[in-house]
């Protein structure tokens, strides 16, 4: 047969014929056996995805945008949840009800605004200093909010407004303020234990250093608190005077040395305020990160940069969190506020997926290079494809598992999570790859990659520089590749690696576990310096509490009343002084009048006298009737305390439960009924939730990535199907979790909710970096030096640009004034160095020295693909099947049929053309290294390719 250019070729048939041999079945290794049929089910599917998406790219492009269009419309329903209790509290845990019994007995119907006055190494009991405090007070009920006053918002204790400070003491008189002596002074605060309006003990006002003289009683103090409280309303004119508070006391005044404020309003304008300023700086991360990809994914000349591959690659982004968002919302999953993290963990995954996508289609061979567009888009989907696969199944099933954390929090972030992976999974596989098909149409009709309306003449030609290989894959290949493969090198790399994870394990676990809310403001913000005062001049003063009781039988209960009252009083968890009881004062009031209560009714009567005297009048708001006028009984009622202040979360916990105890085993009754608290006293504040949380921290943060490291392991088993390859790939992953969690505990991180969060989500960071080289060095053949260089050529330059791309987002948050976005930056730097070592040097190394055998798919599978050629003008006609020109049956093109397309798809196993058929063994993506070519079976041949005859 005369030798003739073939140039236009149509694939009429592809047959598969599976001749295995009883001896050969014998030989095979079940895992090799597994590993072919996953891997070649993977790349047949991503090839046939992958040649439909070549052929219709604008089709599926329109389709996947109107399937996130219509996954998007579950959120009409969109609302996010900021309720504590909903979002970090296990759903079993005890303070559920509790809380929702006080929210239905005690509305939370109070804003307040509190200064601590210091004078540091000086004295606060003067009369110029309790002068300057009525200053304050002064121009603090004058301040004109609408058309109000203060007077007209604040919490009334009688005729008095709730403000709590020494200027109590006086009833807030001017006149004999203002002629107070320091002898005036120190004499009421030494005759006077308990404030008259607030009923708080005088010494919790004062703080820093107390001095006492000989006989104890207290003659100087270094800070002084004052608390503003006012009624809780649905406008904004509570926050308006809390505003004007915090901008007199930023002020000053002369005779006070420092003044403190933190009001209701603080935590939104500080910490929030910090968060939405740094808002710009992710923005501005973004941008980098799109400008990077730009940069990387194409090549500097007129024809070849990808700006819109690189846009659409950010659309991924996009529509995934959209899908996720859609459907999460549609299950009535729950938002929280970590959600939004929730686009740079797909950033970090979308962006990694496209550098593997592209850069198998740069190292496409110069025969493969030739493929029409629809041929040669399947042969780069069905390499990529299966790397891809094991980074994405991967992370949807670590987070999948960690969904089903006891925080509700976490647990839905988890399910949003694993929603976008799935859809950006999908939308990498049809949309980006669509736009790749287009992009490619567009540079063969030489049109320009911006303006593609414009056609650059046949004699443009691009600058040599921009048409080679690129940089990256030049170093990895020729100079890194080679130098990390010197035995000293490994040696080195292998102690670095064994020396950072132990010394990562030790650290974490000597993380604390301690959560401080005043972290998450800004460290120059004036809330901020607030919690540092007041730790500094009130230490022994902790979180504040309240004994809620329902409505038993009290009369019958005041013995346990005042028993309770004395354990409080005894315990070590409770502050000296802080007790605020109205069971207490009304039983004493009894006493001394005289009143002999004989039975409920009386005890109740006589209890609603004695709160409307001037003498009970402050407790008025702590009892709850169950009717305006007498007769009445008691629906609820609550008294106050002040922990004893703990050094971390653990204490804290310890010193909740410690109140517990001492009430729940003073035999009060129980509640019963559904949705009800399971004790008729017990204690709570808004503190517990987060003590709550921080119980199960720990254990969950722990079960959390057992399960998730468990669930990268099974998963790389599966897809990768190596058991030693996926063993090595879970040592990386376990041994970059370590290394985030010491750098984070040397950075003075501690264990809390996001923290713990953010530490999970590492996990799914980091299968990413070793996953796609574990793969690629299965799929090349060799001796174990060369396939590790060859791996790091091969997919090097795209892990790296994945994780660089992911620090990128990141970077410009190093110095942000919020704690949340400084931790992400920890995290997300620390994973991305960390994970870029394990994958691109410790795990290349480990393989070159016990890496196991290469895929071996032609090899084991000795079967022929026949393909017969036809020199035809016309593309895209599939004929009837046939088998080396004979014809067949549908029954037999079904069973024996690999595929059927328009165009040859090319292997590195070459195509060798006979009497007019191909015949090659089916690669399924497994190359050889080029310095151990040869003429065998399942090797390079030197006429590889298309042959002329």
């Amino acid at each position: 047969m005369a030798a003739k250019e073939v140039s236009d070729v149509s694939i009429t048939h592809v047959t598969v014929e599976n001749e295995r041999t009883d001896s050969k079945k014998s030989r095979d290794n079940i895992l090799a056996r597994i590993s072919y049929k996953i891997v070649w089910a993977l790349e047949t599917s991503f090839f046939r995805v992958g040649f439909f998406v070549g052929k219709y790219p604008l089709l599926t492009i329109i389709l996947s945008i109107l399937m996130c269009g219509l996954c998007g419309l579950g959120m009409k329903t969109f609302k996010e949840e900021d309720a504590q209790e909903k979002l970090w509290v296990p759903q079993s845990s005890r303070i559920i009800p509790e809380k929702a019994w006080v929210d239905r007995t005690f509305p939370e119907e109070t804003r307040f605004a509190t200064y601590v006055v210091v004078n540091p190494n000086g004295d606060v009991l003067t009369p110029s200093f309790m002068n300057a405090l009525l200053d304050y007070y002064i121009e603090s009920i004058n301040f004109d909010i609408n058309g109000r006053k203060f007077q007209d918002m604040c919490v009334r204790i009688g005729k008095f407004c709730y403000v709590s400070s020494l200027l109590e003491l006086w009833l807030y008189d001017e006149a004999a303020i203002r002629a107070l002596t320091r002898n005036d002074i120190i004499s009421m605060i030494s005759r006077t234990k308990v404030s008259p309006l607030s009923g708080v003990d005088v010494v919790t006002l004062l703080g820093g250093q107390i001095t006492r003289n000989e006989s104890g009683v207290v003659v100087g103090a270094e800070a002084s608190k004052v608390n503003w409280v006012l009624e809780k309303e649905e406008n904004s004119d509570a926050a308006g005077f809390e505003k004007k508070m915090i901008d007199m006391a930023l002020r000053g005044h002369e005779n006070i040395s420092k003044t403190y404020v933190y009001a209701s309003r603080s935590f939104d304008d500080e910490g929030f305020g910090a968060i939405n300023s740094d808002i710009k700086l992710l923005t501005a991360g973004f941008s980098i990160v799109f400008i990077y990809v730009i940069l990387s994914l194409g090549k500097f000349n007129l024809i070849e940069h990808k700006i819109y591959i690189s846009l659409s690659g950010m659309a991924c982004v996009g529509l995934s969190i959209l899908v996720a968002y859609g459907i999460a919302t549609a299950l009535d999953i729950i938002y929280s506020p970590i959600q939004t993290i929730m686009p740079f963990l797909l950033l970090g995954i979308g962006v990694d997926d496209m550098f593997v996508i592209i850069e198998t289609w740069k190292n496409l061979s110069p025969e493969e290079e030739k493929l029409e567009t629809p041929n040669k888009i399947a042969v780069t989907l069905s390499r990529a494809g299966v790397s891809i696969t094991v980074t994405s199944i991967t992370d949807m099933v670590a987070f999948g598992i960690g969904a089903t954390t006891v925080i509700p929090a976490l647990s839905s972030f988890c399910l949003y999570a694993t929603l976008g992976i799935l859809a950006l999974y999908l939308l990498v596989s049809t949309l980006f790859i669509g736009a790749l098909a287009l992009d490619e149409r567009r540079r063969r009709a030489r049109r320009d990659a911006c303006l593609c309306c414009y056609r650059h003449s046949s004699t443009y030609e691009p600058y040599e520089c921009s048409t080679g290989k690129s940089i990256i894959q030049t170093f990895f290949g020729k100079f890194y590749g080679p130098f990390i493969t010197r035995l000293p090198v490994k040696i080195f790399i292998i102690f670095l690696a064994v020396a950072m994870a132990s010394l990562g394990i030790w650290r974490f676990v000597k993380m604390d576990q301690n959560f401080d809310v005043s972290l998450y403001l800004p460290s120059d913000s004036y809330a901020f310096a607030f919690t540092r005062a007041q730790e500094a001049y009130f230490e022994e003063q902790g979180r504040d509490a309240s004994i809620y009781c329902g409505g038993f039988n009290y009369f019958h209960e005041i013995g346990r009343l005042d028993v309770l009252q004395e354990r409080l009083v005894d315990s070590r968890y409770v502050q000296n002084g802080t007790i605020n009881s109205w069971f207490s004062a009304y039983h004493n009031y009894l006493v001394t009048s005289g009143i002999n209560i004989t039975s409920e009714e009386q005890y109740y009567k006589t209890l609603w006298g004695f709160l409307r005297s001037p003498m009970g009048q402050r407790f008025s708001s702590f009892v709850n009737f169950n009717s305006t006028s007498e007769p009445v009984s008691i629906v609820g009622s609550y008294i106050t305390l002040t922990h004893v202040r703990e050094e971390n979360s653990q204490d804290s916990i310890k010193s909740m439960d410690g109140v517990r105890y001492l009430i729940d085993s003073s035999g009060f009754p129980r509640f019963t009924g559904p949705d009800m608290p399971e004790y008729m006293c017990f204690s709570y504040a808004r503190a517990y939730l987060s003590y709550e949380t921080d119980k199960v921290l720990y254990g969950e943060l722990v079960r959390n990535l057992g399960l998730a490291a468990s669930a990268v392991l099974v998963v790389t088993i599966v897809l990768v199907a190596n058991l030693w390859t996926s063993l090595l790939v879970f040592v990386c992953v376990v041994f970059t979790v370590m290394d985030v969690g010491g750098v984070l505990e040397l950075w003075g991180t501690s264990i809390e909710t996001a923290s713990s969060i953010l530490i999970t989500l590492s996990v799914g960071l980091a299968v990413d970096y070793s996953a796609h080289v574990g793969h690629t060095f299965m799929t090349i053949r060799g001796d174990r030096n060369n396939r590790a260089i060859e791996t790091l050529k091969t997919i090097g330059p795209a892990v790296f640009n994945g994780g660089l791309s992911t620090f990128l987002a990141f970077v410009l948050l190093v110095n942000s004034a919020s704690y949340g976005f400084q931790l992400f930056f920890r995290v997300f730097s620390s994973v991305v160095i960390f994970g870029l070592f394990h994958g691109l040097a410790f795990l290349p190394v480990v393989l070159s020295l016990v890496g196991p055998p290469a895929y071996k798919h032609a090899d084991e599978i000795p079967e022929e693909i026949n393909m017969e050629v036809k020199d035809s003008g016309s593309r895209g006609q599939v004929v009837e099947p046939t088998t080396n020109g004979h014809s067949e049956g549908a029954n037999g093109y079904a069973e024996r049929s690999r595929y059927a397309y328009d165009g040859p798809m090319l292997s590195s196993q070459g195509l060798r053309m006979h009497s007019g058929t191909f015949t090659s063994k089916p690669h399924i993506s497994v190359i050889d290294v080029p310095n151990h070519s040869k003429n065998n079976k399942g090797s390079l041949s030197s006429n590889d390719g298309l042959t002329k005859l």
